[in-house]
């Protein structure tokens, strides 16, 4: 497995796969001098055998051939099997850091054109006829030399049908080339609509939008079919002339040869072997035409792959492992802005919550709640400031050492393929007292027991037997699970009823007990309770922070037994503005 998914990695694969070209050449070669033996056979046999009647001679041609005949079939073994090796293996460094570099390009806000498709482009490419296509033009040469050794002008006939055909190759390129990638673009496009579709199933057929949605797909589909078809007619018109060209050469060097014949300048014998070895000469550049499609889908992919790893720097396998973080959790002065967009999101936030507090985080719709716990949690990166835990920025981390010690909720819950156990487990290695924990904090152990088989459950990608509130739960315990340092919930009981609500307070009680730092995300009076600290977000910014109790009292006004909901909490109006005793000493 790849320690890191950079661009000098992606460099140092295909060097990898590279570096077998030697090999190959050298097994290019001599498979190409080994297809001359059925031509050089048939010589000898034309002109020893024939005229003299020796039996002797035959028996030892025919074993001298049989016998080179069998080693190239052992090299063409060998060298397929270097190539397919070699693919599997680029498959493999490939798949998984595509995958992980993919994601972060996601989070990152970015649009990443690379995908399983590309990796899977190279895979074939290496592995197909395209390469060993491209591995036999060059030994042409050695076909054309033992024509012209045969007589000049079969010579002249057989390099000039080479040179027409490399040119036919070379146009098909010049005419192919921008329309395949523009083809190739609209297609994976396209493709991802169509499953998106699938996917919004639920929504679309209640929503009478069915018929619509498909008549557009179709109208776009018939637009990627013509393109597809007008660039196959082109490759498939070049294919045809390269085609009759061979088979009009095949004829014109054997007339040619004959009427060398007659004159007898050469024998009858050198006149069938130079046909057959024209054939072989122009065989791989017809080929190379043939090919020249998955050669484009390949280097187009490469240079999506090379896109995509760009901009990382730096081997996680380097970073210092940091010990486990206590719960100190501090925003200095973050902005976000998404990309593309010209306004912040967040702007100047700053916060700072103590080991083992409870930090609830509320606001109006659009107030940047979602946002501030991704940063939370080192899902985004700020444009400006840091967001730290205990005391490290949360991009100084690897991933992989600090998502054990952390505990995340989102507000749309997504269980992947697999079962209960391994969604809680986060796809590890499954402990299983630690899985019961988590699933008892987070009440959902009964629940999980009810199901057809239990942990064992199949989740599957449209698996209709777990509710919005199941799965939130189900959510819920993978947060909770491998008893983290700090939590982040991003409004948990969006989807619970009140049972799941009960159970949301005793989660946050016990977490306090254990003096884990908790930010959640809430509008209800209930979770709020149980924090220590609010803090309020108006428009990206902080509206107001400190102690639970001074912040309600905030929010009440004189003479009223009645408090607005803290989520109406507006900056620009002077009883929200926080005092001396609020605002955030350098040490908090």
């Amino acid at each position: 497995m790849l320690p890191h998914t950079s661009t000098t990695r992606l460099a140092e694969v295909m060097a990898a796969v590279r570096r077998e070209v030697p090999l190959l050449v050298v097994l290019s070669f001599l498979l190409n001098l080994l297809l001359l033996v059925a031509s050089i056979y048939m010589l000898q046999v034309y002109d020893r055998v024939l005229s003299s009647g020796s039996l002797d001679t035959l028996l030892w041609l025919t074993l001298i051939a049989i016998f080179a005949i069998v080693i190239y079939g052992a090299l063409e073994q060998a060298r397929r099997v270097v190539l397919s090796r070699a693919a599997a293996w680029l498959d493999c460094e490939l798949n998984v850091p595509m995958l992980r570099r993919a994601m972060e390009v996601r989070l990152a806000g970015k649009e990443g054109r690379a995908g399983t498709r590309d990796v899977a482009d190279l895979r074939n490419f290496y592995a197909g006829d395209a390469v060993l296509a491209f591995l036999d033009m060059p030994w042409s040469v050695i076909f054309l030399a033992f024509i012209w050794a045969l007589h000049p002008a079969l010579g002249v006939v057989a390099t000039a049908g080479a040179v027409v055909l490399m040119g036919l190759a070379l146009a098909n390129d010049a005419l192919t080339r921008d329309r395949q990638k523009r083809v190739a673009a609209v297609t994976k496009s396209h493709q991802e609509n169509a499953m998106r579709y699938v996917d919004a199933g639920e929504t679309i057929a209640p929503l009478g939008m069915a018929q619509a949605v498909f008549d557009r797909w179709r109208r776009r589909q018939a637009e990627v079919v013509a393109e597809q078809q007008v660039l196959a007619d082109r490759t498939t018109t070049i294919l045809s002339i390269s085609r009759s060209l061979r088979l009009i050469l095949q004829i014109a060097i054997l007339a040619v040869g004959a009427y060398f014949v007659l004159l007898g300048e050469i024998t009858a014998g050198a006149m069938i072997a130079g046909s057959i070895v024209m054939g072989r000469a122009l065989a791989p550049i017809e080929r190379a035409t043939g090919a020249w499609r998955a050669f484009v889908a390949a280097r187009g992919a490469h240079a999506n792959l090379k896109e995509l790893f760009a901009g990382r720097s730096g081997d996680p396998g380097d970073r210092v492992s940091l010990p486990r973080p206590k719960g100190w959790l501090a925003f200095e002065n973050v902005v976000y802005l998404p990309p593309g967009s010209q306004e912040p999101i967040l702007n100047a936030v700053s916060f700072a919550i103590q080991p083992g507090e409870n930090c609830a985080v509320v606001g109006p719709s659009g107030a940047g709640k979602s946002t501030l716990c991704r940063l939370a949690v080192g899902a985004w990166k700020p444009i400006k400031g840091h967001v730290r835990l205990d005391a490290a920025d949360v991009f100084d981390w690897d991933p992989e050492d600090l998502g054990p010690h952390i505990g995340y909720l989102p507000q749309q819950v997504e269980l992947l393929p697999g079962t209960v156990a391994q969604n809680i487990a986060r796809f590890g290695e499954v402990d299983s007292s630690a899985l019961i924990r988590a699933a008892q904090i987070a009440g959902v152990h009964e629940l999980i027991l009810s199901l057809p088989d239990g942990y064992e459950t199949e989740i599957t990608l449209h698996s209709q037997r777990i509710s919005l509130g199941q799965r939130q739960r189900l959510g819920l315990a993978r947060a909770l699970y491998g008893d983290p340092a700090f939590v982040v919930l991003d409004e948990p009981n969006a989807n619970m009823d009140e049972a799941g609500d009960r159970a949301l307070i005793e989660v946050l009680t016990t977490l306090k007990q254990g003096r884990t730092t908790v930010l959640i995300v809430t509008h209800r009076a209930s979770v709020l309770k149980c924090a220590d600290k609010v803090l309020a977000l108006h428009n990206g910014i902080v509206a107001g922070f400190g102690p639970r109790e001074q912040m309600v009292r905030q929010v009440q006004p004189a003479g009223s037994t009645a408090a607005r909901p803290l989520q109406a909490l507006r900056p620009e109006e002077p009883s929200q503005v926080l005092g001396g005793e609020n605002r955030l000493s350098a040490g908090e």
